[in-house]
């Protein structure tokens, strides 16, 4: 009988540590998931638990106040005495610290437990299997802004495309919008979805937004989840837009130049397409637009524009000002446009000059891009190859406004943007980043047809063409026929004349 109840009592123990150990087991699991979340670490969150934990050992370390005391204040005499022989203060520091430590993170974690598990059973529903039996399971969730999340989902053996035609089902299950099902680009067993509170439209035509035009030197940048954006260059001065091909950064960049011209009186254009004038030949119809075609030319260009930016710091430091004021100064504000900045700043090997003809355009550009400013002298940089050879530190630190499209690469991303946002962007033409300082928003941009811009360009043109001129001029004059590249050209004389003759300085 005594055999028995001792059989029957190991049993129990048994039983007792079982069930303590799964306890135990999941307990902790769950305070390491809650660890691991890295939302959870913000400064203030470590500053917190460094002083709980500084403040711990002060008073362990206390020869009248510490932890003993304290419990014997609390008439836990007997208790406060065990303590104070049977526990060292180091252990009394590292179980005060710890018993609160994993309790936080076991909630965190048990937060992230019920939100995994109702994304699971959403792909549990979809019976997506492998012949070995492997499912789709949920490894994170990850806030991303702009009411975005992404779902990182193991699928070892699974095509991305199986649940790619189950997206309507994925909707259903998760309750939101799946912008995007893609393999994730640094592990291929792993396959990301990106998830929306709400969906932009994939489509915003430019007719339907251009009445927003009302204030001059702004341009439209496209519909957010929140708001229509429009960027005033007077604010943000320059801007770089970047994108793979087929993203809609061409089609941006006109929209930008049309939106610029619609909205100004006093505006010039100064335009740099190396494509053989493919994107901005259309603008040379209008009188305040030149458009150069070669490199030999650009850089001619941005010669003269240096120099117009140096003749317009003397006038401010004539008169005491600190800044051109169109309307006060009779000085229009000059943009200067470059589409595909890698074939004008890459270094090339074919030949000397032609690297030197880049390295000056990247000195020039550089000296726009940081005084540029004062002088009413804006600059805007389109580039499909996003490379540092393409846009430097230097110039990248002087602007300030990005519009990213999508890009192939996590590495192209991080160095316009600094994080891996543009990567992630779905493939929706048109899609992209607002960035301006540290502030990123996903937005759908304003589409300009072929058909809507030969319209708008004939209204500029009745604009800009007629007798009566809305801009100041006179234009800089670029003489790419008697001076070559980097030889020390200089039109300033011919350019001063005519602006005595306006009777502007």
């Amino acid at each position: 009988m005594s055999e028995q109840n001792k059989e029957k009592k190991d049993d129990v123990l048994t039983m007792i540590c079982i069930i303590l150990g799964t306890i135990g087991y999941f307990y902790f699991k769950l305070v390491f998931k809650g660890i691991f979340q890295a939302n959870r670490w913000t400064i203030n969150a470590v500053l917190l638990w460094l002083f709980y934990f500084l403040a711990l050992v002060a008073i362990a370390l206390s020869p009248n106040w510490n932890i003993p005391a304290i419990i014997s204040l609390l008439s836990f005499r007997a208790f406060a005495e065990w303590v104070f022989i049977h526990i060292t203060p180091a252990w009394q520091v590292g179980i005060l610290f710890s018993t609160p430590f994993t309790f936080v993170f076991f909630i965190f974690g048990l937060f992230e437990w019920v939100k995994n598990t109702k994304y699971q059973k959403a792909i549990d529903h979809l019976g997506i299997k492998t012949s070995t039996g492997l499912t789709p399971k949920v490894m994170d969730i990850k806030e991303m802004g702009n009411n975005q999340k992404k779902i990182l989902v193991q699928a070892i053996g699974i095509d991305v495309n199986e649940l790619k035609s189950k997206k309507g089902s994925l909707e259903s299950g998760f309750n939101s919008i799946v912008q995007n099902i893609r393999i994730a680009p640094y592990n291929r067993q792993l396959v990301e979805i990106i998830l929306a509170e709400q969906e932009l439209s994939s489509l915003i035509r430019f007719e339907e937004v251009a009445d927003q035009l009302k204030k001059p030197f702004t341009c439209l940048i496209g519909e957010s989840f929140e708001q229509f954006i429009k960027a005033d260059f007077k604010e943000i001065h320059h801007m770089l837009i970047a994108g793979a091909t087929g993203g809609g950064k061409s089609y941006f960049f006109k929209q930008m130049i049309v939106s610029l011209l619609k909205c100004s009186d006093h505006i010039q254009f100064y335009l740099i397409d190396l494509k053989r004038g493919v994107e901005m030949g259309p603008f040379r119809t209008l009188k305040n637009v030149k458009v150069v075609t070669e490199n030999f030319e650009a850089v001619l260009m941005l010669e003269a524009i240096v120099a117009e930016m140096d003749r317009r710091f003397k006038f401010l430091e004539e008169r005491g000002l600190q800044e051109i004021d169109p309307q006060r100064d009779k000085l229009d504000r000059m943009f200067v446009g470059i589409d595909e900045a890698s074939v004008l700043f890459i270094v090339s090997k074919t030949s000397k000059e032609a690297k030197e003809n880049a390295n000056k355009a990247r000195e020039l550009t550089d000296k726009i891009a940081k005084l540029g400013r004062a002088a009413g002298i804006h600059l805007i940089l389109a580039t499909q190859k996003v490379v540092k050879e393409t846009i430097d530190t230097n110039v990248q630190t002087n602007i300030n406004a990005r519009v990213m499209f999508r890009v192939n690469t996590i590495a192209s991303s991080m160095i316009v943007l600094g994080n891996k946002k543009a990567a992630e962007l779905p493939e929706v033409p048109g899609r992209a980043i607002w960035s301006v300082g540290s502030q990123d928003t996903i937005v759908q941009v304003p589409l300009l047809t072929k058909e809507e811009m030969n319209e708008e360009l004939g209204i500029l043109t009745d604009k800009f063409n007629g007798d009566v001129k809305p801009f100041f001029g006179p234009m800089i004059s670029i003489d790419n026929k008697q001076h070559k590249p980097g030889k020390g050209f200089d039109t300033s004389a011919k350019h001063d004349e005519d602006q005595k003759q306006e009777g502007m300085y």
